[in-house]
């Protein structure tokens, strides 16, 4: 994972989906919970584990966002 500044101005990380969760089972759990799927800009938890974009995020939930 890559240290960087996120929107909110605090350190953050941003890493591929699929380093930040172990298993597709784990990301659907917290998908569940945190809709990550939806705020990232996908219909569907499947097909973001899929493309496996790089993400970042921080401890302000409003930093979770898709870089690429």
């Amino acid at each position: 994972m890559k240290t960087v500044i996120c929107k909110s101005g605090v350190k953050g990380w941003q890493a591929k989906l699929r380093s930040v969760y172990n298993t597709f089972e784990e990301f659907e759990q917290y998908n569940n919970i945190y809709s990550i799927a939806k705020r990232i800009g996908y219909k569907s938890v499947e097909r973001a584990w899929k493309d496996n974009p790089t993400i970042q995020g921080s401890i302000n939930p409003s930093d979770l966002t898709k870089i690429s």
